[in-house]
């Protein structure tokens, strides 16, 4: 991913991607993206149950990003299609079997991937002639020149991982605050 100027995870595809994102900027239109977000390695215990959540921390934080217009941790809003049977993360000495929850559960990290995706709108700021209406209240037309970004997806790639990563950073330095040099209590679940 880190190869390619789309961050896209098969190489096989970036040529193509980029020849729609050409066909793309030259039509003066623009698309939105799907960014998804993987943390690897992030502890158990951090966040809170109520005030202080990681889920909703870090849903506030990717929703600052400009252009985001949904957030989703873990499955998201594919759990509106879910039972609770195949939804929970169910676990066992051996670890979890699933992380539909993206690694949070209750406010709190679960010591599993945290994950998170946003969805970007499109920009409207296009070459293509859009209707509004004039300070006067008349009917005008919208063409906005200049530097056109057929998918403003692909520059937030690298913002939302860092949106990540700061509050991954927050949290880690709250549980230091909140627990000092206090050890695992209870047997650490892969």
């Amino acid at each position: 991913m880190e190869q390619n100027p789309f961050f896209w995870p098969d190489a096989a595809q970036v040529a193509e991607l980029e020849k729609a994102m050409d066909a793309l900027r030259k039509s003066g239109d623009s698309v939105g993206a799907r960014v998804n977000v993987v943390a690897d390695g992030v502890p158990p215990g951090w966040g809170e149950p109520i005030y202080g959540k990681l889920d909703g921390d870090l849903a506030s934080a990717l929703m600052s990003i400009n252009a985001v217009k949904g957030v989703e941790i873990g499955d998201g809003f594919a759990a509106v299609t879910q039972h609770g049977s195949e939804h929970r993360d169910e676990m066992s000495m051996q670890g979890f079997a699933s992380n539909h929850a993206g690694g949070i559960l209750g406010g709190i990290s679960t010591g599993q991937p945290v994950t998170a995706s946003i969805v970007l709108k499109p920009t409207s700021s296009i070459l293509i002639p859009g209707h509004s209406v004039n300070l006067a209240g008349e009917p005008a037309e919208v063409v906005t020149k200049g530097r056109h970004d057929p998918c403003v997806g692909i520059r937030a790639t690298p913002i939302a991982e860092a949106m990540m990563a700061l509050v991954l950073m927050d949290h880690a330095l709250r549980h230091r605050a909140q627990c000092g040099d206090v050890g695992d209590i209870t047997p650490r679940i892969p």
